[in-house]
């Protein structure tokens, strides 16, 4: 008989029968496996309801094909605009993706182009004598720094972004990299109550490349139906 284990999770009460065939799954998985498992739990539901960008409105948005788009990219798109709540407000959405559009080249840089080794023994990122490449700027905000890549892995509770590094919070939380710096930012109040320019100004912390945002901003606009 084939079991199906999304039943099996739905009446699970904890009891002594339960415990026991959950850690005998456990005992026959590989590491793999539970790290695979592991990432997709911490990353949460992979459709999140109201889903707002696909591979579709991306190619919109950048003028690349909507193949350069995988789920996981768009899938972390929108959590970062969920648990932020700027998935209810649409015109806010723009600011904030015309301004990501700008930092990241149109999604295509989502790493430090520079090696990191600037970024040693910065006291003021959390860094040690080695530790600049291994934490230099990753996602459409570009988090940097030991200290800033455990704030994330508390908020993401996901060990592997200190552990990884890099790399792996690229490939994993493009977006929700950025989840930390908008929460303490206030961003979506920012968006609500001033703005567009001041969403620059809050992002950039001047007016560097304010033409090239705004552009994106009316690209935006159009492509999320902003009048």
């Amino acid at each position: 008989m084939t079991i199906n284990l999304n039943k099996a999770a739905k009446w699970y009460k904890e009891e002594s029968h339960q415990l026991a065939a959950w850690n005998w799954l456990e005992s026959v998985l590989t590491d793999d496996q539970l790290d695979e498992f592991a990432c997709m739990y911490r990353a949460g539901p992979a459709n999140p309801t109201g889903r707002i960008i696909t591979p579709q409105i991306m190619q919109q948005l950048t003028g690349y094909p909507a193949s350069s788009f995988d789920e996981t990219f768009c899938g972390d798109f929108n959590k970062l605009l969920m648990v932020t709540k700027f998935d209810e407000h649409p015109g806010c959405i723009a600011m904030l993706t015309a301004n990501l559009m700008h930092e990241t080249g149109n999604f295509k840089w989502m790493k430090e182009i520079a090696d990191g080794t600037d970024y040693n023994n910065r006291a003021d990122l959390g860094n040690g004598p080695n530790d600049g490449p291994k934490y230099k700027g990753a996602g459409v905000l570009m988090l940097t720094g030991k200290y800033n890549y455990t704030r994330l892995a508390a908020e993401l509770q996901d060990p592997l972004i200190v552990e990884r590094g890099c790399d792996y919070v690229a490939d994993q939380y493009p977006f929700r990299s950025a989840l930390t710096w908008i929460k303490d930012n206030d961003l979506l109040y920012v968006c609500l109550t001033k703005g567009f320019d001041e969403c620059c100004y809050r992002i950039n912390g001047g007016w560097n490349g304010y033409d090239d945002r705004l552009a994106k901003y009316q690209i935006c606009k159009k492509v999320f139906n902003i009048i």
